[in-house]
């Protein structure tokens, strides 16, 4: 998630009445009629985006649904190590690359010894060095890993809880830590607990939804227990995976987080969830 950003300003025309918008257009390349900017260009903007905050795991939710439907589209077509490739560079490219870019500089910034005010000049710089090539050429390759064992109901039911749970880690992220500078990404949101409850009832929500319709519609051999079972599994294994990731990077950073910190923290989330669902596979 870049730092640098342009001088243009985001002009959402009733930033409270449409958080969900915001959130979609501050995640997600979609275009939003009316409005202009992109995530990066709001983050100069004077306007409190954290309404955007709530409706994270939905926009989450959105991508792995459109993910889910491209894998079927594929599945008559392609082989699964080919779809299986289509589906990270899709999920790469709705984003705009933001969280992959965040997760990057991250591994460049948080991995090296460095002073803290060294850190942040390193995540402000738009050049990859090594940790950041490794770290991400690791993450895809587990990724693509980790899809490669998935199949049936739990394939989709895992592709759209990767990204709701990875959206609502950079909720936590957002507002439990303070953000370690006076301008960028954090700036724009306010630090306040019930965004992060709103954001969580949400997730559970969908979460609980998704387990349903891949019973129910998909006709799962799974029964519905197990599938709930799985969800909750993977989502204690979200929270875990940020509160390590959040508490280190912090650490790391003097107490704050930056834009590209909540990056990475959806990368490891989604990670996390990709990895262990295959493991969960056998639950009944």
């Amino acid at each position: 998630m870049a730092e640098e950003q342009p001088d243009s300003i985001l002009r959402p025309p009733a930033q409270r009445r449409w958080g969900m918008l915001l959130a979609l257009q501050f995640l997600t390349i979609v275009p939003i009629p009316g409005q202009r900017g992109t995530a990066d260009s709001a983050i100069t903007s004077p306007l409190d985006m954290s309404p955007a905050l709530p409706w994270f795991p939905l926009v989450g939710a959105l991508i792995g649904l459109g993910l889910s439907a491209l894998d079927w589209a594929l599945a008559p077509l392609l082989a699964l190590p080919v779809r299986d490739a289509a589906l990270l560079i899709a999920a790469a490219l709705v984003t705009g690359l933001l969280h992959l870019d965040g997760f990057v500089d991250c591994c460049d910034a948080l991995l090296g010894v460095h002073s803290v005010e060294r850190r942040l000049e390193i995540l402000k710089d738009s050049r990859v060095g090594a940790y950041g090539t490794i770290g991400a050429a690791l993450l895809l390759i587990a990724r693509f890993s980790a899809l490669g064992e998935l199949s049936g109901s739990l394939r989709v039911l895992v592709l759209v809880a990767a990204p709701l749970l990875g959206r609502w880690g950079m909720v936590y992220a957002v507002t439990r830590f303070p953000y370690a500078r006076q301008r960028g990404v954090g700036a724009a949101f306010a630090r306040k607990s019930r965004y992060f409850i709103a954001a969580t009832a949400v997730a559970l929500a969908l979460l609980a939804a998704t387990a349903v319709f891949t019973t129910l519609e998909l006709g799962s051999a799974k029964p519905a227990g197990g599938l709930f079972t799985t969800a909750g599994v993977l989502a204690l294994t979200a929270l875990l995976v940020t509160l390590a990731t959040t508490a280190w990077a912090s650490r790391r950073l003097g107490g704050g987080l930056t834009g590209d910190t909540y990056g990475a923290v959806n990368e490891l989330v989604e990670l996390a969830v990709l990895a262990l669902a295959p493991a969960l596979a056998g639950l009944r």
